[in-house]
């Protein structure tokens, strides 16, 4: 008995930990770069950023999370979307499992997809903090007409 209470703990606690890397994940904006804090075990991210003018730029990490860089001039003012993806190192079961000629060598998991998206402002070749995108060129909050 003691035994399938702590066997459900740890499940109800792996559980719990898979559903937190969205809430741990958290971007982190500063004048030149986008990068994330919080979570662990992240592989093969890809953050993918596009803007003004058919900006695109893409973003690798074989391990952890990939950082975003503004480079003086490359990345003209206005809004940019972000997109992360990454595998986290959470296996999930495969419920229909097919043959892929691997024989022994096959899994019968995958790892568990991660996703974050969001948006940032650029003004005068730096990235604004979320606190200043509201706001205009002179500071005040942009009034909606």
């Amino acid at each position: 008995m003691k035994t399938k209470i702590l066997s459900m703990g740890f499940a109800i606690g792996f559980a719990a930990a898979g559903a937190l890397y969205a809430a741990e994940v958290e971007p982190r904006i500063q004048s030149s770069a986008l990068s994330f804090t919080g979570g662990s075990g992240f592989t093969n991210a890809t953050l993918l950023i596009n803007g003004p003018d058919d900006f695109e730029a893409e973003e690798t990490a074989s391990r952890g999370l990939p950082v975003f860089r503004v480079q003086g001039g490359k990345v003209r003012d206005g809004f940019y979307n972000f997109t992360l993806s990454a595998a986290t190192d959470e296996k999930v079961k495969i419920k229909r499992p097919v043959d892929n000629g691997r024989g022994n060598d096959a899994r019968d998991h995958t790892l568990k997809p991660f996703y974050l998206s969001g948006m940032f402002e650029v003004r005068k070749g730096r990235i604004l903090p979320p606190e200043e995108m509201a706001a205009g060129a002179d500071g005040d909050p942009e009034e909606s007409n």
